[in-house]
This record gives C-alpha cells, structure tokens and sequence, in this order.
C-alpha cells in the first residue's frame, strides 16, 4: 500500500470511529434517564426518601366543620405546623407561601392546597386561626383540634413541642404532598415565594 493510500484509509477509519461515537451520544441522549433522583431533579426542595403516606387527621377548620389534612383532588398539599402567637418562623413561612399561591398560574392554584396546622389548640380556636391565615392569603387553609389528635399527626412527622412555649423543636419545616399522598419534599420556612411557586407548579400539574 502507497503512502497516500495508507493516510486516506487511516482518514477514512478514524471518520468511521467518530460517527460511531456520535451515534452511541445521541443514542444515550434520546433515552429516558433513569436512577435514584431522577425524578426530582427539576425540584428546589430537599426531596424525602424513602417516600412515605403523608400523616392524615380529622381536624376543624375555621368555621369548626370537620376538615381533613389531605383532601381528594389536591395535586399538591403544603403542609405547615405552627400557632398564631409565633414572633417569627410561622409568619415568615405562611407569608412566602401565600405569595407563592398568588404566583401559580391558575390552573396550578387550583389543584394547590396550603395547610396550616396550629400547635397550640388552647389557644388557636378555629376562629382565631381562620383570622390568623388570611392574613396571608385567603386561600390558606387554617386547621386546629383535640390536643391528642393534634399531637398524633405532629408524630406523624416528626413534628416535636415545647409544652409550655409552643416552640417546635429544630426549627420550622413545610411538608409538600404528591398527588398520590405521599411526602415529596421539605424545605426550611425561611424558603423564598419563588421557590416554593416552583416546585408547586411541577408538582400540580
């Protein structure tokens, strides 16, 4: 073989190779990506696993007719502990989530719902509370009852108490709920509206 006909046929073998290698990347790239994470990817908030039913309970709402936490139809249930007379951590949250209620394109909004669950029935009576969320956003949903059942649920989440000040020990969380009721995600209740807007719309859909 020439010299010339040696150079055109390495040309033509690393041609060759680097088409294979173009088909192997868009072949690669064209599949469903699959694997722990996947799935949350797109989502700010820290996702739980493994997955669990989210806590349910029968409580009272605001005019003191029964009310579940998680309720048919909701694609997406935030979930918030707190009690009115908190100084910071439960108006910073509620605050953030009523602006990011406000942000969701409609049809996202009305498939959202946000729950407020006080820590502090004595207290937090279902008017107190109703008064307490719209102050937020109207669309709040403000929960209170027996101190037993209440305190269920929060073991239901981990959720822990100080007794005598209300206090929730190791710093506020909010809940998301999946269409399916499970706990999706937690986030801090310092979390900013935009991302909590986020990750609601996704999850809404």
């Amino acid at each position: 073989m020439t010299a010339g006909a040696a150079r055109r046929t390495l040309a033509l073998a690393a041609a060759a190779v680097a088409l294979v290698a173009a088909l192997a990347i868009a072949l690669s790239a064209s599949r469903p990506a699959h694997g722990p994470g996947t799935a949350n990817a797109a989502f700010i908030g820290t996702p739980v696993g493994p997955q669990k039913p989210a806590g349910d309970a029968l409580l009272r709402d605001g005019t003191g007719r029964p009310a579940h936490v998680i309720v048919p139809g909701a694609a997406a249930t935030v979930l918030f502990f707190g009690y009115t007379h908190c100084p910071d951590e439960c108006p910073l949250a509620l605050a953030a989530l009523g602006r990011a209620y406000r942000m969701l394109p409609a049809a996202a909004a009305a498939r959202t719902r946000i729950v407020f669950v006080t820590v502090d029935p004595a207290r937090d009576t279902p008017a107190v509370v109703a008064r307490y969320v719209r102050n937020f956003d109207p669309h709040l949903v403000g929960l209170t009852g027996e101190a037993r059942t209440l305190a269920d649920l929060r073991d239901a989440y981990g959720v822990r108490v100080d007794a005598r000040t209300h206090e929730i020990a190791h710093g506020a969380t909010v809940y998301a709920i999946d269409a399916t009721d499970r706990v999706r995600f937690i986030y801090p209740s310092d979390t900013p509206a935009k991302d909590f807007a986020h990750d609601l719309a996704l999850l809404a859909r």
